[in-house]
């Protein structure tokens, strides 16, 4: 029988004394061991090394003998069997050993097992329910939501398991799908036997049982996820409540220098339009900078670039969109990804009004400014500065051109004005 030598079957047939008169089938090959060019064992038919069945049970294979028809599971050199057997006749009738068919079904039962075991494990939570709404089983995640080991929740009914609260909603959904025999998904929301909600999404279907119809479920929860994309969605709101409704002037900067986020209030700094600096660079919305300036820029930025600093400030002379030039200061913070710096923030607080020119004072007019702003008399600057009063006074209408300011105290407003002096010091201090 060439296609039963080739299929996962095993036939033979015995004598009274169960001792083997004729065999095949791969799966008997498989139970008996091939040599290694395929070729099964010699059978003998006489004498006392007559081989045994694949599938040897005295009291079945006597069950056949005594002329019934059974069917058993066995194991015969690691193979799993289901075997049949039944009496075998001769033409008057008499019973003359047994015939049987056994069906290898080692693969199906490891896979079986496999999968019994990823179902087991996996991690979202699954169940099996039976129309009367007791658990046939559960995994290791469904077990765990609710506080016990899958064989306490086994042979338990719903009402058993589940929190009072969340019986009759499980039990509505479940008899909506056994009505409509089609699956749904959907998310829920269940009660922690410790407290709390917890929330989860996933699928309910309907499964056939041996008694009738079942339902099946298969969950992830979500609580987690759920709970931090609420703690994200905050952030992004307060984020921008604080970047576009505060007034607040920030921006956002590539490591390049380019502007790729602007608020409303840093346009409003520089009296232009967020779609307008959002198209340009830093670079230029900035006054020409003297050398030494412009070196000090340079190194802090290479520093925040190269995240050997995580913040930096720095005063700027930036030029608005009419040409007029404001003095700010600049805080600079490195945002991250992955460890490496991306870009650049940044927050530009005004430090004086938008004029024409800001003009640039000598240390000694910039000691000078200091003074007055301190209160201090021409003789005490003069000892100070260890200068002749002809040559104060010289400084003195220096400062009131170069300021637009007819007097000392016009001086002083004008250098907190322009943003010359910090005016959130005291005493009195440059605004570095």
């Amino acid at each position: 029988m060439p296609l039963l030598d080739m299929l996962p079957l095993a036939w033979w047939q015995t004598d009274p004394g169960l001792r083997i008169t004729a065999e095949g089938g791969a799966a008997a090959r498989h139970a008996r061991g091939c040599d290694p060019a395929g070729r099964m064992p010699e059978v003998h038919h006489h004498g006392p090394d007559r081989l045994e069945p694949p599938a040897l049970d005295t009291v079945m294979h006597g069950h056949a003998l005594a002329g019934r028809t059974v069917r058993w599971r066995a194991k015969s050199a690691g193979r799993l069997l289901d075997v049949a057997a039944g009496p075998r006749r001769d033409a008057a009738g008499r019973v003359v050993g047994i015939s049987a068919l056994a069906v290898d079904t080692t693969a199906a039962a490891l896979e079986r097992e496999r999968y019994a075991a990823l179902a087991a494990y996996l991690p979202a939570a699954a169940f099996i329910r039976d129309a009367d709404e007791r658990y046939l089983w559960v995994n290791e995640a469904y077990a765990h939501l609710y506080g016990a080991p899958p064989t306490q929740i086994v042979g338990r009914s719903l009402a058993e398991v589940v929190p009072p609260e969340d019986v009759q909603r499980f039990r509505s959904l479940d008899r909506q799908v056994m009505a409509c025999a089609q699956p749904m998904r959907h998310r829920l929301s269940f009660l922690r036997p410790g407290g709390g909600t917890g929330q989860a999404v996933g699928h309910r279907f309907p499964l056939a049982g041996p008694a009738g119809g079942c339902v099946a479920g298969i969950y992830v929860d979500v609580t987690d996820h759920a709970r931090t994309l609420q703690v994200k969605a905050r952030m992004e709101e307060d984020l921008f409540a604080l970047r576009d409704r505060s007034g607040a002037a920030s921006l956002t900067l590539s490591l390049s220098g380019s502007i790729e986020r602007a608020s409303p209030g840093a346009a409003e700094l520089l009296a232009t339009t967020v779609a307008a600096l959002e198209a340009s660079d830093l670079r230029d919305h900035l006054a020409p900078l003297p050398p030494a300036e412009a070196e000090r820029l340079l190194a802090l930025w290479r520093a925040l670039a190269r995240g050997r600093s995580t913040r930096g400030r720095l005063r700027l002379r930036c030029r608005t969109a009419s040409g007029a030039l404001r003095m700010v200061r600049v805080d600079l913070a490195v945002a991250r990804s992955a460890r490496r710096p991306v870009r650049l923030l940044t927050l530009m607080v005004p430090l004086g009004a938008e004029h024409p020119m800001v003009p640039r004072l000598a240390p000694i007019q910039q000691r000078v400014l200091l003074a007055l702003a301190r209160g201090e008399s021409n003789a005490q600057i003069s000892s100070a500065l260890n200068v002749s009063r002809q040559a104060l006074d010289y400084h003195l209408r220096r400062l009131r051109v170069l300021l637009d300011a007819p007097s000392r105290p016009a001086l002083v407003a004008r250098g907190y004005t322009l943003g010359l002096l910090d005016a959130s010091v005291w005493p009195p201090a440059f605004t570095t």
